[in-house]
């Protein structure tokens, strides 16, 4: 399959590779397939609609850059991905960019879920008022590599 998009030009990608979000993702719920486009040797990813070339977020493991990061999912969202396992999960977190990377910020109070199974996904807003929606990227510094 391929989407005209306004980042990547024509994009080419297989139906499994196709991630669905259930509910949409908060402000887009309009938007529920995407797809992740690597950019290589980056921590960064772009989650790119499939249903509009002009959608697309800039995600990272937030554990590359946040060693402590944490928290725990609802029966609810284990039930709504079909999670069977920890190890078919993959954590990202929404990067947003103003003027430079350098002041780019990352929202820990919502990161996307993805259960790698069945490629169903949620962004999950976390109670845990401890998370910011604009935490600085490099407040600790370069990544390291995620654990």
């Amino acid at each position: 399959m391929i989407i005209e998009t306004t980042r990547f030009g024509s994009l080419e990608y297989e139906a499994e590779q196709v991630i669905t979000f259930i509910s949409g993702i908060p402000g887009f719920k309009q938007f529920q397939r995407y797809t992740i486009v690597s950019i290589e040797e980056s921590p960064f990813q772009f989650l790119q609609s499939v249903e509009d070339g002009a959608l697309a977020f800039i995600i990272v493991s937030p554990f590359d850059f946040i060693k402590e990061y944490e928290f725990e999912l609802s029966e609810q969202i284990k039930d709504e991905l079909k999670i069977e396992n920890a190890e078919s999960l993959q954590i990202y977190s929404i990067v947003r960019v103003v003027e430079d990377l350098a002041s780019a910020t990352i929202n820990l109070a919502a990161p996307i879920i993805i259960n790698t199974e069945c490629n169903h996904a949620v962004q999950y807003i976390l109670s845990n008022e401890h998370y910011s929606i604009q935490y600085p990227l490099f407040a600790e510094g370069m990544p390291t590599g995620g654990e």
